[in-house]
């Protein structure tokens, strides 16, 4: 309530403001006569609205070529800079509203924390593989380590395709986005986006920031990170892993609860080879690798996640479309969920792999 009450008395104060600066501008300046011929060379000349010499010499009885003085300035005021106050004060207040629409209350906070969360995410992803970096921005954003923040070639292209899903942002956008701004889709969000995108670029080095967006991304049913992430599929520290849980779980990220295994057996499949493609296609792989890798059973052995609703009995898991054997104790928080299965046995895996294949052979065929 007292932040109501608090945001009704700055609003009837800028009403206030805008209303006394309204009535500046449209009051009219006193317009003086001479009534005195003594006082024409007084200190009040300066002030007196003289039409004409002619009219001054008259005044002084003398011929009108006879005396000419210097007429005084005359200051004139154009329309335009009589709006330029309450032009500039409505734009303040257009601001301010735009930036409480779309920006976090405890942005400067946030702001503070990610930078101190930066170093820490930077030391904690030393250890994580090549393949895991390569994989990620080979599929997120493959100009990360050359744009300053914003990628005009991605919007750019956005723009010309007339994309309804968007599309264009940047790794950082995405950090940016999912740090500071809210949820809404506008178009003051995504231009703020991209200034707070630019100038996280100059706070932070570009290493700092992929490591914190690693360590923050979502990846569904509950899971924060990149770590979380290969402790729940693969039941390993992601140092670990190797290339091909590397690009199952990089082909999550964009939509991580649609995507996810646990819905559909052959969508971690579907997506790794759509990764594999990718950095194939960006000098990040070589196509016998990634041929190699898409035919390889991907097994997934299941970790239950801290606070994940989802996943809070076995029964959730049958839900979910996964039919795996699992033992949980009554506890429930340290369960492990074990089950394997191999994609090999899905036509649809199938599929993947055959297209994979020939896919490879076009690329070859162009290259040579």
């Amino acid at each position: 309530m007292s932040n109501c009450r608090q945001a009704k008395a700055n609003l009837r104060l800028c009403i206030r403001l805008l209303f006394s600066i309204r009535s500046m501008i449209h009051c009219k300046t006193p317009k003086f006569r001479f009534k005195n011929p003594q006082n024409l060379f007084g200190k009040t000349l300066t002030f007196y609205s003289l039409k004409s010499p002619t009219h001054f010499n008259s005044l002084l009885c003398l011929p009108v070529n006879s005396v000419r003085p210097e007429s005084p300035s005359i200051q004139t005021h154009h329309p335009i800079q009589e709006l330029l106050p309450l032009l500039a004060f409505s734009l303040t207040l257009l601001c301010f509203r735009l930036l409480s629409n779309v920006l976090l209350p405890d942005f400067a906070l946030r702001w503070q924390s990610l930078v101190a969360f930066s170093r820490e995410a930077e030391a904690r992803t030393k250890s994580y593989p090549k393949h895991l970096w390569e994989a990620i921005v080979a599929y997120e954003d493959r100009r990360f380590f050359t744009h300053f923040g914003i990628d005009p070639v991605g919007i750019g292209r956005a723009v010309l395709s007339l994309s309804v899903r968007g599309g264009g942002s940047t790794i950082t956008q995405q950090l940016v986005k999912n740090t500071f701004l809210k949820n809404e889709r506008t178009f003051w969000r995504k231009t703020l986006e991209m200034v707070l995108a630019l100038a996280l670029e100059r706070t932070m080095s570009k290493q700092r920031i992929l490591s914190s967006y690693v360590c923050k991304i979502y990846l569904g049913h509950g899971i924060n990170g990149i770590e979380s992430a290969s402790k729940f599929y693969f039941g390993k520290h992601p140092s670990q892993l190797n290339l091909a849980e590397s690009a199952m779980l990089a082909g999550l990220i964009p939509a991580p609860e649609h995507r996810s295994p646990l819905r559909d057996r052959s969508s971690g499949k579907t997506y790794q080879a759509r990764v594999l493609k990718r950095m194939v296609k960006f000098g990040f792989l070589d196509i016998k690798m990634a041929l190699l890798t898409v035919r390889q059973p991907l097994y997934v052995r299941l970790r239950r996640p801290e606070h994940a609703d989802e996943l809070s009995d076995a029964s959730s898991f049958s839900e979910l479309g996964v039919g795996l054997k699992s033992k949980v104790n009554e506890e429930g928080t340290e369960s492990t969920l074990k089950g394997t299965w191999d994609w090999e046995r899905e036509s649809k895996i199938r599929e993947v792999c055959e297209e994979m294949e020939r896919w490879a052979m076009k690329a070859e065929l162009r290259s040579s």
